[in-house]
């Protein structure tokens, strides 16, 4: 089994409507995101962000600015790494060009989604954060993934309160 470099990247795309690229993550952890990934031997968050867009859905970024990003505490499938678990990330907004390709292997319902349907997906992990979905009532019919759930936050696409967002944080764990 691989070892977690403690270093990852998350990918924001929007287009010209305002609207969020998202899919649902077809290997762990369970839920709807935007691009994301190891930044692994890609050298750079940059160049860990331009690979992780081009290999989960086939677009090449044209341009990368880096909205939010710090340590989180969040599990991966990978053995921990030196740090422990958890991974320093680093979030962008991107341009992207080029046709939509997705990755069978790793994503599922890619779509754009307005940010109203954000919200309501954003509600769906809170539900599940509460108690109020089962995992794998989650994981069939999943909200955002947990550890983006902060991100969004930060950047002010979606609103939950505090103690909900502790909730939330609790499942990357």
């Amino acid at each position: 089994m691989t070892t977690c470099d403690n270093t990852s990247v998350g990918v924001l795309i929007t287009d010209h409507q305002g609207r969020y690229l998202v899919f649902d993550r077809a290997t762990l952890p369970h839920g709807t995101a935007p691009a994301a990934g190891h930044i692994d031997d890609h050298g750079s968050s940059e160049d860990a962000a331009r690979a992780e867009v081009e290999e989960e859905l086939g677009l090449t970024v044209t341009g990368l600015t880096r909205i939010t990003g710090g340590w989180r505490e969040n599990r991966c499938r990978r053995l921990p790494g030196a740090r422990g678990t958890g991974h320093e990330w680093t979030v962008f907004q991107a341009a992207v060009t080029g046709e939509l390709v997705p990755s069978a292997r790793e994503a599922r319902n890619v779509r754009w989604i307005d940010a109203d349907t954000l919200q309501d997906l954003t509600d769906r992990t809170v539900a599940h954060a509460q108690g109020q979905l089962s995992g794998a009532e989650f994981q069939a019919a999943p909200g955002i993934e947990p550890v983006w759930i902060r991100w969004l936050v930060d950047v002010t696409a979606i609103h939950i309160s505090c103690d909900d967002l502790l909730r939330v944080e609790q499942l990357t764990r």
